[in-house]
């Protein structure tokens, strides 16, 4: 249970999974939802870490909700724009000059949202705090890129399904 907290806190704050636009009125899909458990295992698990104030949890919380939408939305154009890349390589040189530098202010979009989460969360938690923030975050992605390793190397050493040896039983006949 402790690695599938660990694993989900670390694909949240990751954000491993990327959520996809939904219309007001759909229901929300089973990533969703995981999505959503994510962020309030990781809001809580930091708000109770760094003993936060009712007040301070709840700007923390506005400040992760609003970061990983827009990480997921961004992340959402980035995988588009990557196959269009792909699709435009075979194709004109000149829409794929223009792809690229869609592409490349995506990323700088994207790797923004980091700085802006250092900016906004400083901020909110102090110096102090934000390094107890920042530990506790670098371990959980230790922890979790650790737990991964290791399941991935049991998933390599486990055989794949083979029917059972067959045995032969050798007679010696005497003449």
């Amino acid at each position: 249970m402790k690695q599938i907290l660990l694993l989900s806190i670390y694909f949240f704050s990751m954000n491993a999974f990327s959520a996809t636009a939904v219309p007001a009125l759909a229901v929300p899909t089973d990533t969703e939802v995981k999505k959503t458990y994510l962020e309030d295992i990781f809001i809580w698990r930091m708000s109770d870490e760094l003993k936060l104030s009712t007040h301070d949890e709840r700007q923390f919380t506005d400040i992760q909700k609003n970061l990983n939408k827009k990480k997921s939305e961004l992340n959402k154009q980035i995988q588009e724009i990557t196959l269009q890349i792909a699709e435009e390589g075979k194709k004109s040189a000149n829409k794929l000059d223009a792809t690229l530098v869609k592409y490349r202010k995506l990323l700088t979009q994207y790797n923004q949202l980091s700085t802006n989460e250092f900016d906004s969360i400083k901020k909110l938690l102090g110096a102090k705090k934000f390094a107890q923030y920042l530990n506790i975050k670098s371990e959980l992605n230790n922890k979790v890129k650790s737990l991964l390793v290791g399941e991935k190397d049991k998933k390599e050493s486990v055989p794949s399904n083979l029917p059972p040896p067959k045995i032969i039983i050798e007679k010696n006949e005497i003449n």
